[in-house]
């Protein structure tokens, strides 16, 4: 059977009306900011921030922020760019304020309330709007408190701190402050989010010179944990200066939290820094709302997500990119932003923040050429392609079971060693189409993760896990599943330390000491299989967990399948624009038609059954392509 997909009229009905179901949901008239319905971030697929803070840095400009600023001005470049939710900065690194406060001190120069009117005209517009308030980089704070043993590093000589200057976290009455902020934020203005930046802390060695903090609020901090006196860092290890530094961070997460569930539980919240390639503890951010890349590529989306347990993670790519004034621009990538669009990601720029005028608050003319003709178009895109977005999760037949322990058996706990243990088997999976699933350890007991979906679990050197999650393990094998240990995984307890041989060494036929092998040692388990190997080769994963759930021709081509569960149908996006051949096995997508295809001209597919399934045919050339199936 053959069918060619050309009716236009029908995918555009389609998607007007999912878009009109969902934006009846947001954004209608409230009385008080209490019952106002928040439009959270996970339902905001072209995100955005005119990111300020990073102009205008010495302390004689802060009289001319915001002087000339219209909020009018700033929501229609917004409306103009397709943004449907946009970061809008409550409390800056400079330190001063751009809503109505008792707490802090307003930029001097600001016309009335900005930040409440700039909330005003978003929604006006149908555009969401997020609170964000500084953590640490407080300008104004660290200026007014130089020479304090809770601030690290000074400002240089025309009173310019950039982030040279690290505030302890721990500082006597400096939360309070941050919660004094964001308690104004959340009572006073109907956001759709609430976020904060730069969750660091001081610690020797640490972020830009920092040092180890014995301030009254460390002391006091340290007591509590410990049941000790704190007087000299010398005095204790590596391990309990990491420890403690994890705390601080943790404590402050965790007060931010509160205060905000309190206030007004329906804000969903996030944090900056809590990622694979900072220090503070990823499991953290399983406390947030919606998981944070700031400088993500499709590997780090996926081990975010997996970790914190998210089912969306805000993406910020080629915001590391970001452009100084007269370097040249960079075109965005299709390609890699499709894929995470895919993987569960939400596209967020703040691309060219350095190039933004600090009295207008919008970027010069170069900037705002990029985003006209680069961003602007991709996220009209998107805007069309929502509907088979929303609520999809990638089919995935591969799990990596993650453990956050792992990082303990490192010097300084440094995640980067694991981390870049699991990257070439995820990056593997992406290049064959067949994307993998991190699961967090923590998670492997709880019924929606489902472990028998995945016909492999790898651990790449994951160790430190409970006796507990060792026993979901076991069952998961008993009951059918395969399992590779790779490396020196299950070698260290949740502390770090090197047990006396492999947790599961007994279930693999091992005997005490054994060092794994380059060839891969299979035992049988129950009905499934244990495995284990010096290095997961793609080789070794193949033979354990089977055929994918589909294959392209040719190989270079890179396609991600997603499931939409509610909708009871699947999507497959094929992210690069030339003709191809897609196999789809029955056995992870029974499905037997195309439903929809975007863009609707330009490009043909026909359909037709196999004997295992569904095989494709893409043709001609068309950008930002997909299909759904039923």
């Amino acid at each position: 059977m053959k069918a060619s997909l050309t009716q236009a009229w029908f995918c555009c009905v389609v998607w007007l009306t999912a878009s009109a179901v969902g934006a009846d949901d947001w954004f209608v008239p409230f009385k008080r900011v209490g019952d106002y319905k928040p439009k959270g971030p996970a339902h905001c697929f072209r995100q955005f921030n005119i990111d300020w803070s990073w102009i205008a840095l010495r302390p004689d400009q802060v009289p001319e922020f915001l002087s000339e600023a219209d909020p009018v001005a700033l929501a229609e470049f917004c409306r103009r760019m397709n943004v449907d939710g946009t970061v809008v900065m409550a409390v800056p690194h400079h330190g001063y304020c751009t809503h109505e406060t008792r707490v802090g001190t307003k930029f001097p120069g600001m016309k009335g309330d900005w930040f409440g009117r700039t909330i005003e005209e978003l929604h006006k517009r149908k555009i969401a709007a997020f609170g964000y308030v500084t953590l640490n980089w407080n300008w104004k704070f660290i200026r007014e408190n130089v020479g304090r043993d809770f601030i690290h590093g000074k400002p240089d000589a025309d009173g310019v701190c950039s982030s040279r200057c690290v505030i302890c976290l721990n500082a006597p009455g400096y939360l309070e402050l941050v919660e004094g902020y964001t308690r104004e934020v959340l009572e006073k203005y109907p956001v759709d989010g609430m976020r904060w930046d730069i969750l660091i802390s001081a610690k020797k060695g640490g972020l830009h010179g920092s040092s180890d903090c014995t301030c009254e609020g460390c002391r006091r901090l340290f007591r509590q944990l410990y049941g000790q006196e704190l007087t000299r860092w010398q005095d204790f290890d590596e391990r309990r200066h990491m420890e403690f530094y994890i705390a601080t961070t943790t404590r402050a997460v965790e007060r931010l939290r509160a205060l905000c569930k309190r206030v007004k539980p329906s804000v969903d919240i996030w944090q900056n820094c809590v990622s694979s390639y900072h220090e503070n503890d990823l499991n953290v951010g399983r406390r947030m709302d919606i998981a944070y890349n700031e400088f993500a590529d499709s590997y780090r989306l996926m081990l975010l997500r997996g970790a914190t347990g998210k089912p969306a993670a805000i993406n910020g790519l080629m915001n590391k990119a970001s452009p100084a004034p007269g370097a040249p621009l960079t075109p965005l990538d299709h390609r890699e932003w499709r894929a995470c669009l895919a993987l569960g990601g939400r596209c967020y720029s703040y691309y060219g923040h350095k190039q933004t005028d600090h009295k207008t608050l919008l970027p010069n003319d170069t900037i705002q050429g990029w985003h006209r003709e680069q961003l602007a178009p991709f996220y009209g895109m998107v805007s069309q392609i929502e509907p088979w977005l929303r609520d999809a999760v990638p089919v995935s037949h591969v799990g990596i079971v993650f453990s956050e322990a792992t990082r303990f058996r490192f010097p300084c706990y440094d995640r980067a060693p694991y981390v870049a243990a699991m990257e070439p088997i995820a990056n593997a999976g992406l290049q064959r189409s067949a994307p993998v699933e991190f699961v967090n350890a923590l998670d492997l007991g709880k019924p929606q993760k489902q472990l028998s979906r995945f016909k492999l679990l790898i651990l790449p050197r994951t160790s430190g896990l409970s006796a507990t999650e060792l026993d979901h393990l076991r069952r998961y094998v008993r009951a059918g599943g395969s399992l590779l240990v790779a490396g020196d995984a299950l070698r260290h307890d949740s502390r770090g330390k090197e047990l006396g041989g492999m947790a599961l060494a007994k279930e693999m036929g091992l005997q005490h000491g054994d060092t794994l092998l380059s060839t891969l040692h299979v035992r049988p388990f129950g009905r499934g299989k244990m495995a284990c190997i010096a290095d997961a080769t793609q080789e070794a994963i193949d033979q354990l967990a089977g055929p994918a759930p589909l294959t392209v021709q040719p190989p270079e081509v890179r396609v991600i399948l997603t499931r939409q569960e509610k909708q009871h149908r699947w999507v497959l996006h094929l992210l690069d624009d030339g003709p191809c051949t897609v196999e789809i096995r029955r056995e992870f997508v029974p499905a037997t038609k195309i439903t929809h295809q975007f863009p609707t001209s330009g490009w043909k597919c026909a359909v037709e059954k196999t004997d295992v399934g569904l095989r494709i045919k893409a043709s001609d050339r068309a950008s930002d392509r997909l299909l759904v199936l039923e």
